[in-house]
């Protein structure tokens, strides 16, 4: 994965700025960090090796 071409907080703050949610500064360090947590969970998902040859997930019956 290669790093993106803007800092964290110009990324976050972008993101806060289109959803017209008001990200206050002393917030800024703890949604960063959420932020790279989450992206490390969604590569988790991202890079789980899934054979071709799996079958389908069964019947979901909550």
């Amino acid at each position: 994965m290669t790093s993106p071409p803007f800092s964290d907080e110009v990324l976050v703050a972008a993101r806060a700025a289109a959803m017209e949610l008001e990200l206050p500064p002393p917030c800024m360090a703890g949604v960063i960090n959420n932020t790279r947590l989450l992206q490390n969970y969604a590569a988790l998902i991202r890079d789980f090796p899934l054979p071709d040859t799996c079958e389908p997930a069964g019947e979901y019956t909550p």
